[in-house]
Parts: C-alpha cells; structure tokens; sequence
C-alpha cells in the first residue's frame, strides 16, 4: 500500500512537492505520528533533519514510538514554520509541509553514526567538536530512525 493521495481542500493555498520539501528542511521541529499494534494513533514532537530526500529522527533505544514503529512502520511528520497568528482576521499565516513514508531503525552502526552527524551538524552548525563529543558520550543509546519518504504535501497562507 502507498501513501495516501487525499486531494487538499483548500487548492489556492496547495504548494507543489520542492516547495512542501523545502519547508520540510527548513523546520526546526515536526511531529511523528504513529500507530501501535491495536490501531491506536501517537504522535510526538521531535527534530529531524532531510539527508538524500529522506528524514532522520533520533530517539531513545526504547519507547512507545519505536513499539510503534515494530507494528507498522507507516508514518506521517507534520511541520509547520512561518506561522504568525492574525487576530483581526481570526486567521492564522503559515507554511507547512506533511510527509508521507515508511520508517526504520538504523542498525548499521556507520550508517547510525552518519545519521546522529547529520542531526548535530544541522543544530550546532559551527561547533563540530561539541556534536562529536555528544555522539561519543549518547550515541550507544541513542536510536536513528530514516523515514523514506513517499510523498510530501504542502499548504501555506502567506
């Protein structure tokens, strides 16, 4: 099964897939949504960073999503940036993107590795020596998740 394709109702705010990727990348933080084994959804505040058209996310090695993660690995991250509310319109300006893929734990230790780089790279740009000694201290209980995107959407009031 594939990736959802619900049409947004909203056509004159629909952004195409470079514009819906570009917020993805921007965003500081998103929010994964799983479900467990019984059908339960879960969704959860995490940062993240695109590498090769792919999410990586970092976790504990142990935790509600990852359990998720074991039942079904079909996912959805929602971003949202630019987001400034406008009181005498009751409306709200944004930007945001919702991705659509299947994730897996990064078991490869190099591949792993690369992930938490990447990750720290993104959030302490300028500081690689405070990113390896992080990776050197956490990294053995740290998971890497990759989400291999399927499809991304966008929609933005600007």
């Amino acid at each position: 099964m594939s990736a959802p394709d619900h049409p947004i109702r909203r056509r004159d705010r629909a952004l195409d897939e470079a514009e819906a990727l570009s917020i993805l990348g921007q965003a500081e933080w998103g929010v994964l949504a799983t479900v467990d084994a019984h059908g339960w959804p879960y969704a959860v505040p995490l940062n993240h960073v695109v590498v090769d058209g792919a999410l990586i996310l970092h976790s504990a090695r142990e935790g509600h999503k990852l359990r998720d993660l074991q039942a079904n690995e079909r996912v959805s991250y929602c971003v949202v940036t630019a987001a400034e509310a406008l009181p005498l319109e009751l409306a709200t300006r944004y930007e945001s993107a919702i991705a659509f893929g299947r994730a897996r734990l990064m078991t490869d230790e190099g591949e792993r590795l690369a992930g938490l780089q990447a990750l720290g790279a993104r959030f302490a740009p300028g500081h690689p020596e405070a990113v390896a000694r992080e990776i050197a201290k956490d990294a053995f209980r740290t998971a890497v998740i990759r989400i291999t995107l399927e499809r991304v959407t966008g929609k933005a009031r600007r």
